[in-house]
């Protein structure tokens, strides 16, 4: 045991620590302030002996447990404290770690390290931008302000022909065809003053050049890019050649289809022009003989050069009967040959449809009551109609000679006018035998049969139910079809009304 007062031997020993030790009364006034605690907070032992503590008391934990802190010391700085708590006689002992260096170093290694993550990280992203810059399907080449190439993919050597090494550093211009090069500086530079994104597919004729100096057509598009190293733009271009001779191809292909087509319309249009005039020419050399024949037979049948027998009245009957269909067929090839060429003419008056419409019902009611149909009308109109009259009566007699048709004994015809939206609304309903739904349209085309397949008969022409639409149509109207087999049929169609202003 070291001799001398231990008190001092005590005192030296602490003093000699490389840790402070502070000791408080009771009353937060300083006993003890070794050389440590100088050294760390500032103030001498001499300074403080007996004067309250010139720092907060670190809260203390339970005895020997040790809490980290940061005091200010005599000059103000911030020191980072390691405190461990005791008790001391009716006060408390405190020993104080500067631990600001072992902090700093901490931070340093933590720096360090998020230093070396960050340049792992930069680097993984670099490495990933390679791979996708290389993947990419189209020619990626980076441009600085100069115009250089500072960057560049596999796929712009392969396009462009050169090698990276040859190509990077040099002027862009090398890339474009020697007569656009004159003129690319000013194109350059307007783009600088605003640079924005320009996407492909703008409709540019735009081409580029090769090492061997072959050209090509190319799609561009120019993204700006703020980098450490300046403003760059990043050019993506598309060598466009194969889609270029496709659509040269296509457009060729597309240009001789037209050509034929045009001539097949010509021929198309002269046939039915041919055929219209031969209808029309037909129409009336066979008109002629069928009125001759028809009126002989009438002048026979009125007995005025002598009686006949039964089976010659009946036989007559059977001739005039069958002339004045035949009379009717050629009369609707006349009408749809008229309205094909474009000469069919409509004198327009204003008519009081119901007066028309009754004088058509007085000539299909006795077609009507040898079936035992009941034919009726209902007219909710008071305007007239602006129509031709012949062509209204024969759209009128067109249907409901249809509905008389194909609707069996004992059944219904129903004839509803009304007025809707600036035109009167015609219907004419029946009981027939209804027309399946894909016949809705067909029904309208020339020479088809209405209800042929149903009903087994194949009388007419099929021009009936065109003419009338044709004919509704030249008035400005529209027609259209409801029916379901079994369920009867409904054709309604539209005739404008006399306009107020005529």
């Amino acid at each position: 045991m070291p001799h001398g007062n231990p008190g001092q031997f005590l005192h030296a020993l602490l003093d000699a620590a490389p840790f402070g030790v502070v000791a408080l009364d009771e009353a937060g006034c300083v006993r003890l302030w070794s050389r440590g605690a100088e050294r760390i907070l500032g103030w001498t032992e001499e300074e403080l002996i007996g004067q309250p503590s010139p720092v907060d008391a670190p809260v203390a934990g339970a005895a020997k447990e040790s809490v980290e802190i940061s005091l200010r010391c005599r000059t103000g700085e911030p020191v980072e404290l390691e405190v461990r708590t005791a008790p001391w006689l009716d006060g408390s002992m405190f020993i104080l770690t500067d631990i600001s260096t072992r902090r700093s170093a901490q931070r340093e290694i933590s720096d360090l390290r998020r230093s070396e993550f960050e340049a792992r990280e930069e680097a993984r992203v670099e490495g990933r931008f390679r791979e996708l810059l290389e993947a990419a399907p189209d020619a990626i080449i980076e441009i600085d302000r100069e115009g250089r190439v500072v960057l560049m993919n596999v796929v712009a050597e392969k396009t462009f022909g050169y090698k990276r090494e040859e190509l990077l550093g040099q002027p862009m211009d090398v890339l474009l065809p020697e007569h656009l090069r004159p003129t690319h500086g000013k194109h350059r530079a307007a783009y600088w003053s605003r640079p924005v994104t320009r996407p492909m597919g703008m409709e540019l004729n735009l081409f580029s050049r090769r090492k061997d100096g072959s050209t090509f057509p190319v799609e561009i598009s120019l993204s700006p890019v703020h980098s450490k190293e300046g403003m760059r733009v990043t050019a993506v271009i598309r060598d466009i050649t194969d889609r270029k001779l496709a659509e040269d191809r296509l457009r060729a292909l597309r240009e001789d289809y037209m050509r034929e087509l045009e001539l097949r319309n010509e021929e198309i249009e002269r046939a039915n022009r041919m055929k219209s005039e031969f209808l029309a020419n037909m129409s009336h050399e066979l008109r002629t003989p069928l009125h001759t024949v028809i009126g002989f037979s009438e002048l026979l049948v009125e007995e005025t050069k002598g009686a006949l027998n039964p089976d010659q009245r009946r036989f007559l009957g059977h001739i005039i009967k069958d002339a004045n269909h035949l009379l009717a067929l050629i009369n609707e090839i006349l009408d749809l040959s008229k309205i094909e060429s474009g000469k069919l003419k409509l004198t327009r008056v204003p008519l009081d449809l119901g007066a028309v419409l009754d004088d058509t019902l007085s000539s299909i009611r006795p077609a009507c009551a040898s079936k035992g149909i009941d034919l009726r009308s209902r007219v909710e109109l008071t305007a007239p109609v602006n129509a031709d009259r012949l062509r209204l009566k024969q759209i009128l007699y067109n249907l409901l000679s249809n509905a008389v048709k194909f609707t069996p004994g004992r059944g219904a015809i129903l004839v509803d006018v009304r007025e809707l939206d600036g035109f009167a609304q015609v219907m004419v309903s029946d009981t027939g035998i209804g027309i399946p739904p894909e016949e809705h349209t067909s029904v309208f085309d020339t020479f088809h049969q209405v209800g042929a397949a149903t009903s087994g008969t194949r009388e007419g022409t099929g021009l009936g139910l065109p003419i009338t639409k044709r004919l509704v149509e030249e008035h400005g109207g529209r027609i259209w079809l409801e029916s379901e087999p079994g369920h009867g049929s409904r054709f309604t169609f539209t005739i404008p009304l006399l306009r107020e202003n005529g």
